[in-house]
């Protein structure tokens, strides 16, 4: 029976096709007073017939099917010339295509396209509106630039690191070109369309979770760009990071669950003081009657700043890189600091290990991803520094100041072993 119902069953991959056909379908049933065309049963029909052919998985009996399929189609809007577009037809095929990958292995993927595309389809209206008129010209160009950087440059730059220490490492550089870049383009068109403070908090949520270090660059850009925003922008800057720490212990508890664990007391310091810094600035412009203003990001793709950080992102991991081979892996915090310049995912990963592999202890180890952060910190301040808004890095240095004084007294004076072993025995 488990098998009968298991994931990869073809009970499973009937079901699921049959879906994929009644949602297409539901959205192509024509209306009342409209000329006939497929609808819901249609599209049903055609969903099993897919799925026969991904089941029996014989090429030529495929290939005729679609042929059928696409011939009867044809044949129907032949006879109904009043008709227009190919919309319905085009939905036919491409449900013909996801029933039969609903009987492969990759039938989850089958399953993400045909919510897209009935989506899609259910909303044509909404989505022909926002085309024509929502989107500028200026916009949709770059957004065709943004995709380029991902789709077109990314794929073609080589793998690997060069020069010494392996430290100019092309798709390495350039993904954080494009994350610094995504910045702006994603809060952009968030902010359109969901209004200035929604969209510049939820951009400041998703920034945390990408890349503070990108996040806090992309900023500092638009800062630079328009002075008058500096001091919210300094507010979201302060909330990404300090959502940082929790991102952290979710990155190494599933390697080392002590480590997390013996971190907590710390991270949560510096994650509560941090959101309490956000506060007090966000108190500021109300305070002195500066409101805050119309859109954070003015443009939704600018490359030039991105290259810059970028250029600057390298010579760091040049740096960082040249500290770890000269000071060696024997002074733990040391090698933390220098790996925290640019990248506090990959050295709080490495002290994970090491707390598993009994080589440090949890409470040293949670010391050195504290360290990394803080130096990841200053590297994020030059960011900020670099866009020239006094309100802007100055309350982005006070905000790391008080985050990272808070963080260091509760491991100044914090037993961060008795804790995990309190909730350790809890947990027992």
């Amino acid at each position: 029976m488990s098998d009968f119902l298991g994931p990869e069953s073809p009970v499973i991959g009937f079901l699921l096709a049959i879906a994929i056909g009644f949602l297409i379908g539901r959205t192509r049933e024509p209306g009342e007073g409209r000329p006939p065309r497929p609808g819901l049963r249609d599209f049903v029909i055609i969903a099993l017939v897919g799925a026969i052919a991904g089941h029996l998985d014989i090429t030529a009996i495929t290939v005729a099917l679609v042929i059928t399929v696409t011939a009867t189609m044809l044949i129907m809007r032949a006879q109904h010339p009043e008709r227009s577009g190919i919309t319905t037809e085009l939905a036919g095929l491409a449900t013909f295509i996801l029933a039969a990958l609903s009987m492969t292995r990759d039938r989850q993927f089958a399953a993400a396209l045909g919510i897209v595309l009935a989506m899609v389809l259910a909303r044509r209206d909404e989505i022909r509106r926002i085309v024509r008129e929502e989107i500028s010209d200026e916009e949709y160009i770059d957004t065709l630039s943004f995709l380029g950087l991902i789709f077109i440059i990314y794929p073609l730059l080589p793998q690997g690191g060069y020069g010494p220490f392996e430290f100019f490492e092309p798709r390495r550089i350039w993904l954080f070109v494009i994350l610094v870049s995504g910045v702006s383009f994603v809060g952009y068109f968030v902010a359109k369309f969901t209004g200035p403070e929604r969209g510049a908090m939820l951009t400041a949520v998703v920034g945390a979770v990408a890349s503070t270090t990108a996040y806090t660059g992309g900023i500092s850009q638009a800062v630079a760009e328009a002075p008058e925003i500096a001091i919210p922008a300094a507010r979201n800057v302060l909330i990404a990071n300090s959502i940082l720490f929790p991102r952290m212990l979710l990155i190494i508890a599933p390697i080392s669950p002590g480590l997390a664990i013996a971190a907590v007391p710390a991270f949560s310091a510096m994650t509560i003081s941090g959101f309490a810094a956000a506060w007090v600035v966000a108190r500021a412009p109300q305070q002195s009657g500066v409101t805050v203003a119309a859109s954070t990001f003015r443009n939704p793709f600018t490359l030039g700043p991105a290259l810059k950080f970028g250029a600057v992102f390298t010579a760091v991991v040049f740096l960082s890189r040249a500290a770890v081979r000269y000071l060696g892996f024997g002074g733990q915090m040391a090698v933390s600091a220098a790996s925290g310049l640019v990248d506090v995912d990959a050295i709080s990963l490495a002290l994970a290990g090491f707390v598993q592999s009994g080589v440090s202890t949890a409470q040293a180890a949670a010391a050195g991803m504290t360290l990394a952060a803080g130096v990841n910190a200053i590297f994020k301040s030059a960011m900020a520094r670099s866009s020239g808004q006094s309100a802007f890095y100055l309350r982005i240095f006070a905000g790391f100041v008080i985050m990272f004084a808070a963080g260091a007294m509760v491991l100044a004076f914090a037993d961060s072993a008795r804790f995990a072993a309190v909730v350790g025995g809890l947990q027992r």
